[in-house]
């Protein structure tokens, strides 16, 4: 399956010039610009983050590469701005009140 391959390159490609920080993540075809894309996905502790692409062509030759410095630049921004939901026994809110700066609590 060609989306396959395109994965399997776009992943070697970012293993050998961005380090392990960084994967490949879902795999698509644009039929306007005749390219395979490649989500650039990060596995932080907060989930996974999107935080570049890649584009492809037939040949596997790759046309486009988010730069590595926006990578982390975009990177920085998510994990600055994420936010995220926990799932806590109501008798432990006030313990994370007192434990964690700018928590807001809902409920």
């Amino acid at each position: 399956m060609k989306s396959r391959e395109m994965y399997e390159t776009s992943q070697e490609y970012l293993i050998e010039n961005m380090g392990n920080q960084v994967s490949a993540g879902d795999v698509y075809y644009d039929n306007s610009t005749k390219t395979w894309n490649v989500k650039i996905i990060s596995k932080t502790p907060h989930g996974i983050l999107i935080v570049g692409e890649m584009s492809l062509d037939d040949e596997k030759t790759i046309v486009y590469v988010t730069p590595g410095a926006q990578v982390l630049k975009i990177l920085r921004s998510k994990l600055k701005e994420e936010r995220v939901l926990i799932d806590v026994p109501a008798n432990a809110l006030a313990r994370i009140k007192e434990t964690v700066p700018d928590v807001t609590v809902y409920g």
